[in-house]
């Protein structure tokens, strides 16, 4: 029997160079009717920022901090939906589940396979901006390392 696509998770970075990628997601999931969850991962501080921080602002102040910028990735998220839907009208009026947002945080890569996870999703998309062969043997990037550990089927999607 052949596999069939019910969860998309498209792991976006929220750069502007995204239309490629969102326009395939969304073929996607016309085709097999399929649920689309747009997530983002706000990365972690590393320790000694965190620390630095924390010397500084108070709790009560680095949650408001916290807040605002979910508040802010959620609109960009919402707006980008949004604006795509409506310019792709005609060709999304026979998408029959509206798509869904998920903000988590942590390590990029880990974030996304358990959202995947949790989603349910049998198809990870994500964007992947070109890079050296040095700085991507040094630095890795978080589509490799989701590819290379993930146990659901990952689609990356060049951005140049």
């Amino acid at each position: 029997m052949l596999p069939k696509i019910n969860t998309l998770l498209y792991a976006c970075d929220l750069e502007n160079q995204t239309q490629s990628a969102i326009e395939l997601v969304f073929s996607l999931a016309l085709t097999h009717q399929a649920k689309i969850v747009l997530m983002h991962v706000m990365e972690p501080l590393n320790p000694q920022a965190a620390s630095m921080i924390h010397n500084y602002i108070s709790d009560d102040v680095l949650e408001t901090m916290r807040n605002e910028a979910n508040s802010h990735v959620q609109q960009r998220m919402n707006t980008l939906l949004k604006e795509f839907i409506e310019r792709h009208q005609d060709e999304l009026s026979e998408l029959t589940i509206e798509p869904e947002t998920l903000i988590t945080s942590g390590l990029p890569a880990e974030a996304i396979q358990q959202a995947a996870q949790q989603q349910g999703a049998d198809l990870i998309i994500m964007n992947s901006r070109t890079h050296s062969t040095i700085g991507q043997m040094v630095l890795g990037s978080t589509a490799n390392k989701v590819v290379h550990s993930s146990d659901i089927p990952v689609m990356v999607v060049p951005i140049k």
